[in-house]
């Protein structure tokens, strides 16, 4: 008389899902090493042509603030009437702030 346990006796014989021979354990340890590594070579270049236009940062001197180069008395026009280049470069977060009060007082900025 045969006791029916549920498992087909193809998988008596086979060794668990879960446990792996020496053999396997070792196969499976060289794939790992010899799968290729993905290099994001897009992403390495941007971010030597990034270091390249900002500098290295951690170099850079925490700068001194300075006084404005744009006088709080000038007015747009000021700005614009002459044709010749500034004394010396004028710092964007300045410029916007400067525009930006130009444009509420001329109502252009709501």
């Amino acid at each position: 008389m045969e006791i029916n346990t549920g498992i087909p006796r193809s998988k008596e014989k086979q060794p668990m899902e879960g446990c792996k021979t020496d053999r396997e354990t070792k196969k499976a340890s060289e794939n790992v090493a010899t799968t290729p590594v993905f290099i994001n070579h897009a992403a390495i270049a941007w971010e030597e042509s990034r270091r390249k236009w900002v500098g290295d940062t951690s170099q850079k001197t925490q700068s001194i603030a300075k006084d404005p180069i744009i006088s709080w008395s000038m007015t747009y026009e000021d700005l614009l009437s002459t044709n010749e280049p500034f004394a010396e470069r004028i710092p964007l977060p300045e410029m916007v702030d400067f525009l930006v009060d130009v444009w509420y007082d001329e109502g252009l900025f709501d």
